[in-house]
């Protein structure tokens, strides 16, 4: 889902992590996709702060950089979800840690009635890298995503790029 103009971010501290909430609108197409993911069970997903030598570990999907990572599936544990993501979309074997960060993203449908809306949350956690080498193929069969890469400075169209930067310590 792409964001525009209307995106409203509002982030805070609670307990020792950061919290945040992102409310989008979505067009009709949008929507119906967005709701049909988290109607289908979509409730939490998890992505990862991997750092090495002052490097952040990104990919690249949708047009823009974004933390490793995708939906917790049914069974799974946050730390079981960071490992199999981080292995599908980058070819990085992590050690998960501590939780840094709980996005609830919040879908609501464009001039639709007010109660026409949907959410998940997205956990981030800090991950060590055990093996740091990429894949030279990204992802699963339908997943886009275009590049793998360890970076120094965060991209200007990195998601969350504010709330990375502070996770980073900056």
């Amino acid at each position: 889902m792409s964001e525009d103009d209307a995106t409203e971010v509002r982030t805070w501290r609670e307990a020792g992590e950061f919290r945040r909430e992102r409310v989008s609108y979505a067009a009709e197409e949008e929507w119906v996709a967005a709701r049909e993911r988290i109607d289908g069970g979509l409730d939490w997903g998890v992505g990862a702060l991997v750092e090495r030598d002052g490097e952040v570990l990104l990919v690249k999907q949708d047009g823009r950089w974004l933390l490793p990572g995708g939906e917790v599936e049914a069974g799974e544990t946050h730390a079981e979800a960071l490992v199999r993501e981080l292995d599908e979309e980058t070819g990085v074997a992590v050690d998960p840690g501590e939780r840094l960060a709980v996005v609830r993203n919040v879908i609501r449908r464009r001039g639709g009635a007010p109660d026409e809306e949907r959410s998940f949350r997205f956990a981030i956690h800090r991950a060590t890298a055990v093996d740091a080498q990429t894949t030279d193929d990204p992802g699963l069969v339908d997943e886009e995503i275009e590049a793998v890469a360890w970076v120094t400075e965060l991209p200007a169209d990195t998601l969350d790029r504010d709330l990375l930067v502070r996770l980073r310590g900056g």
